[in-house]
């Protein structure tokens, strides 16, 4: 749970649309965990006085400018706190709006989803309620429950890229909707590729089995370690293949073990890119020369990446598949 609130100026760029992608995020976040703060019921007699009570906070300031013509005043920070003031009664009524009810035209019992939108360009690492992980690429996004208790199966819904390590649970399956695809486990860990500018969608299994089907049609395919389902969205046709071996994306989740004894960052970085197979630049030329002693016990590139970027305060961004490390020198030293 988060435990930090937003600032009101914070909330003041999250509604004008002026967050960086981390902000937006951590604003998102908080939205999402609101709910565990607070058991009141907010009635509909509740939500009027609060609205109520924005317009006086308003009237009231306008009301203080007429009267005070003479006197300077620093506007910008005044008005911010006119602002903060109605951001976070706005803030607190979004919040029974959309956690604690729902209008009085839908079913009031109806449960609001949590979805969450990768805007960064780096993999995230997202944990469901049933404590399953995603790791979600750029610009993909995830819809699901807010829990999962008491309902019969686990049912999200996935568009973009990323991979799932379910846990195991057989009485209740893992169901993932990526548009009329149907992907169903118990617990195992795969691939999901489904963008919508594609005329394909994959699903690549690295451990366990995944039956595939599509809702449209009746036929389904259970698929093994190194097999993958592939989707036609023109035709509705699904089949079966082996994964490419020199093409084998599940490879970036693959944990592998490796340890470096005071290597610098340039040669890691292209023992990482045999490893993965995948392509990593590194933006300044003084971090290649950065040393590193680290060892990587049953970790996967993304978890690599992460721990290179604390060791040396670095970033990293995804551009399809490259991967481009930047930052200062040896941890800005």
């Amino acid at each position: 749970m988060i435990n930090k609130t937003p600032s009101p100026e914070l909330l003041r760029k999250y509604l004008a649309n002026e967050c960086t992608d981390s902000e937006h995020q951590f604003v998102d976040e908080w939205y999402r965990t609101l709910h565990l703060q607070s058991d009141e019921e907010f009635t509909e007699n509740d939500e009027e006085k609060l609205l109520l009570r924005i317009k006086d906070q308003i009237s009231d300031q306008e009301a203080f400018v007429e009267e005070t013509p003479v006197r300077v005043i620093n506007w910008k920070v005044y008005l911010s706190g006119v602002a903060a003031a109605v951001i976070l009664s706005l803030g607190f009524l979004f919040y029974h709006l959309r956690f604690q009810k729902q209008p009085v035209s839908s079913v009031t019992n109806q449960e609001i989803p949590v979805r969450m939108v990768n805007r960064q360009k780096k993999i995230i690492r997202y944990e469901l309620p049933d404590n399953s992980i995603v790791w979600i690429q750029p610009g993909a996004s995830i819809e699901h429950p807010q829990t999962f208790n008491g309902k019969e199966t686990r049912e999200v819904s996935f568009e973009g890229e990323g991979f799932f390590n379910v846990s195991k649970d057989r009485n209740h399956p893992f169901i993932i909707h990526s548009g009329t695809l149907k992907t169903e486990v118990l617990g195992t860990s795969f691939n999901v590729r489904a963008n919508r500018d594609e005329k394909t969608y994959q699903v690549s299994v690295v451990t366990g089995s995944v039956s595939v089907s599509s809702e449209d049609q009746d036929e389904k395919v259970l698929l093994k370690p190194s097999q993958q389902a592939v989707f036609e969205r023109a035709t509705n046709d699904l089949r079966m293949a082996n994964l490419d071996i020199k093409k084998n994306d599940n490879e970036t989740w693959q944990p592998v073990s490796l340890d470096f004894d005071n290597v610098p960052l340039q040669e890691i970085t292209e023992q990482l890119q045999k490893v993965f197979r995948v392509k990593i630049s590194i933006a300044n030329p003084l971090l290649k020369q950065c040393v590193i002693k680290v060892g990587f016990d049953h970790q996967n590139l993304p978890e690599i990446l992460e721990m290179i970027n604390t060791l040396l305060g670095s970033t990293y961004e995804m551009d399809g598949d490259h991967i481009v490390l930047s930052g200062e020198s040896c941890g800005g030293q």
